[in-house]
């Protein structure tokens, strides 16, 4: 994953400095009406963890990210007040003062910020092109999020499949018990990254410290009634919400694995029941498949691929023809000549931001291991 170790060191910290802060207004919108909406309030921010030995003043929630264009996984962590400050740091990087006395106070504690360009004399031309684009993301996202959140509470409530949960259990648990304790029996006892290739397992599970680490839940991700096993962290701040190690079915009555996630290749599930996977390459570019789950399969339906080794000043494309690549995912795309980039469609960072805000990650509520 792009910067997962920095981002989640330099946001843990963030969080417990932002531990101080009261009321915080929960949107804050680019240029002109910026002002205007942080007199909005939020909730604040939840407990934090404590971090010994750790510099308190040098703290950024997105660190790097006005080099690099940010991912689902970057924020998909946040609750609406880190979202918030997140977005709000682009504006405190290049200097801007802020109208809200809390957010005011959260930055002139980090020790890299000098606000010296009052509200009224900000403007989005200030913004590099990755600044602008990732403020546009967040945004974007933020509004999504509302809009998801509102669907869902006008909803039936779903069927979890949770263990536990009455007549809503899938019938399949029986068959994903085996895998569910192995892997509580491997984090119990340590298993090294190679016991679990060994035992057909994900090694991502090695680097976690305890069973409660690690979590699962049933979902029908098709409607069909039938439950898929989802395993991953119960942490989001480690790979972002909605993250999973590994997806399995029923297939023939028998357990198999449809996803597994790697460092640079992972995958996610989204609140339409969409599955999202995330492919990080050497070169710098990346690119997002989306999935549905059918037939006890992933279908791909669109991808969306960032590569400055295409086009430096617009490096976002998206595939309109899915059924013909294979297996639906491209990889090592820069520099391989024209006939590969006329399976692109070349699209603006506006149209690629509304793309990836349509889908926003799910809380799972995975049940921790025992």
């Amino acid at each position: 994953m792009k910067n997962t170790g920095l981002r989640l060191t330099a946001a843990a910290l963030a969080l417990m400095v932002a531990a101080g802060t009261q009321a915080v207004p929960a949107f804050a919108v680019q240029s002109q009406s910026l002002s205007a909406q942080e007199a909005d309030t939020a909730s604040s921010a939840r407990s934090r963890r404590e971090l010994e030995g750790q510099s308190m003043n040098s703290v950024y929630l997105l660190p790097d990210s006005d080099t690099y264009y940010i991912s689902e996984s970057d924020i998909s962590w946040m609750d609406d007040n880190e979202l918030m400050l997140a977005r709000n740091e682009f504006y405190a990087r290049r200097g801007r003062k802020f109208v809200t006395k809390s957010i005011q106070d959260y930055f002139n504690r980090q020790g890299w910020y000098n606000g010296t360009i009052d509200p009224d004399d900000f403007t989005p031309e200030m913004f590099n092109r990755y600044e602008q684009a990732n403020v546009d993301f967040i945004v974007a996202y933020e509004t999504k999020r509302k809009e998801v959140r509102a669907q869902k509470k006008n909803e039936p409530r779903a069927h979890t499949g949770i263990s536990g949960s009455g007549p809503d259990v899938f019938e399949e648990e029986a068959q994903y018990t085996e895998i569910v304790d192995l892997y509580g029996d491997a984090l119990h006892d340590s298993w090294s990254e190679d016991d679990y290739a060994v035992a057909g397992m994900n090694g991502l599970a090695s680097g976690l410290e305890s069973p409660e680490d690690l979590g699962y839940v049933y979902k029908d991700l098709d409607g069909d009634g039938n439950g898929e096993l989802l395993i991953g962290p119960t942490d989001p701040q480690l790979y972002g919400e909605g993250a999973v190690f590994e997806i399995y079915t029923i297939d023939d009555g028998l357990a198999v694995e449809v996803a597994a996630s790697d460092e640079d290749d992972f995958y996610y599930v989204c609140e339409d029941n969409t599955i999202r996977r995330e492919v990080f390459l050497e070169d710098g570019h990346w690119q997002i498949d989306y999935y549905d789950f059918k037939d006890g399969g992933l279908v791909c339906k669109e991808i969306l691929v960032m590569d400055e080794g295409m086009d430096k000043e617009d490096p976002w494309f998206l595939v309109e023809d899915v059924e013909n690549q294979e297996s639906g995912h491209l990889t090592g795309v820069s520099g391989h000549g024209e006939e590969h980039q006329q399976e692109y469609k070349a699209i603006s960072y506006e149209e690629a931001s509304g793309v990836r805000a349509s889908y926003v990650a799910e809380n799972l509520g995975l049940i921790p291991l025992e």
